[in-house]
């Protein structure tokens, strides 16, 4: 099989002739959400930095495409390197909206091989010869796999703990085919607790102005629970509000979902969803009433959202990465996904790795 690769500088300009080549190679692939073009033609209004696109071809069919952004960072303060990152910035703020699954979009009949062809390109190409270091991720071990393959050297920077539900194994229901006694005791806890408060109901909104309006009230929740944290809310960077404003309007197939559980008229949590492709993706909540901690509003919402998509006949309710122990006790399956740098054989990169390696086998309080 023969694999032409090319790698050029993107412009604004072109996007349009671009997302029809996207949407018509994304038709072939098989992809998460984070690969379609709802989201990367979100993300790439919001990139500042350089942008350059890689094209992979098959006599005129195309069979791969992705899109990376150059930074450079500078070793100890001093020595220059250049990096390249696939559909992600380098600059936290840019980069909170927080692709998972990532890779180049390829054609399922062939995207192994192509896959390669594109890491060497990357690697060997005029254009990018002088890229030391390549950053991928979150992705997964078979995708991570094949950057080893080409590059000397690698660091992980990021270890992440994923889980999902597989539905098709639900044949009598969710909770008795699924989970565990005390899971399901703490479910029926949760719901009696609430119910004796008054009249719990849950729903799906798939309407976008619906979701739009529902967004600031998401939004507070969110800020009033994560603020506090060593992450933070992406709700206060604008940056990742105007993404997901861009993200619910451009979204023509509803694949941007908002499930909601209320007690009365109050809603009292939230779960932001991708619905994509048979498979949903769990991508934030926010609950807006704190309550006893015997009611575990969050497990409730999520075990309400999976026996919904469920009946709907979707086969996927993936909670993604970070590791959560109500993650692991509603779900039926475990993954890893990992961010890893990858780097050329350079002494002045050795000796920082060594310098890293060194650094960590210090005692803490040093």
């Amino acid at each position: 099989m023969t694999v032409n690769t090319i790698i050029r500088r993107f412009g604004l300009s072109e996007k349009n002739t671009l997302a029809q080549k996207w949407q018509d190679l994304e038709q072939r692939a098989d992809c998460s959400v984070f690969l379609s073009w709802l989201w990367i033609g979100n993300w790439l209004d919001l990139v500042k930095e350089p942008i350059y696109v890689i094209e992979s071809y098959q006599g005129d069919n195309i069979v791969g495409l992705g899109f990376f952004v150059e930074k450079t960072r500078r070793v100890l303060g001093i020595y220059p390197v250049k990096q390249c990152w696939l559909h992600r910035t380098g600059n936290a703020k840019q980069d909170q909206i927080w692709i998972e699954y990532n890779d180049f979009l390829l054609d399922s009949q062939c995207e192994k091989v192509v896959r390669g062809e594109m890491i060497k390109a990357l690697c060997h190409d005029k254009n990018s010869a002088s890229i030391q270091e390549i950053v991928v991720g979150l992705s997964s071990p078979c995708v991570l796999k094949a950057f080893s393959r080409v590059f000397d050297q690698s660091r992980t920077v990021i270890a992440s703990r994923g889980y999902s539900v597989d539905l098709e194994a639900i044949k009598h229901g969710y909770l008795q085919d699924i989970l565990s006694k005390n899971t399901r005791s703490q479910l029926r806890r949760s719901h009696k607790l609430l119910n004796s408060q008054g009249t719990l109901s849950f729903r799906v909104v798939t309407n976008k102005q619906q979701i739009l309006s529902l967004l600031p009230k998401i939004a507070d929740a969110h800020i009033g629970r994560w603020q506090g944290s060593v992450e933070g809310s992406g709700f206060t960077n604008s940056v990742f509000t105007t993404f997901h404003q861009g993200l619910i309007n451009n979204d023509e197939s509803n694949v941007v979902q908002v499930a909601v559980l209320s007690l009365e008229d109050n809603d009292i949590g939230y779960l932001m969803n991708f619905v994509y492709d048979q498979q949903v993706y769990f991508y934030l909540s926010a609950i807006t009433k704190t309550f006893d901690s015997k009611i575990k509003i969050g497990m409730t919402l999520h075990s309400e959202a999976i026996q919904y998509y469920s009946a709907q006949g979707l086969k996927i309710y993936d909670f993604l990465g970070g590791e959560a122990r109500y993650k692991a006790s509603l779900s039926n399956h475990g993954y890893d996904l990992n961010m890893v740098c990858f780097y050329k054989n350079h002494p002045v990169l050795r000796m920082e790795d060594l310098l890293r390696k060194a650094k960590a086998l210090l005692p803490p309080y040093l």
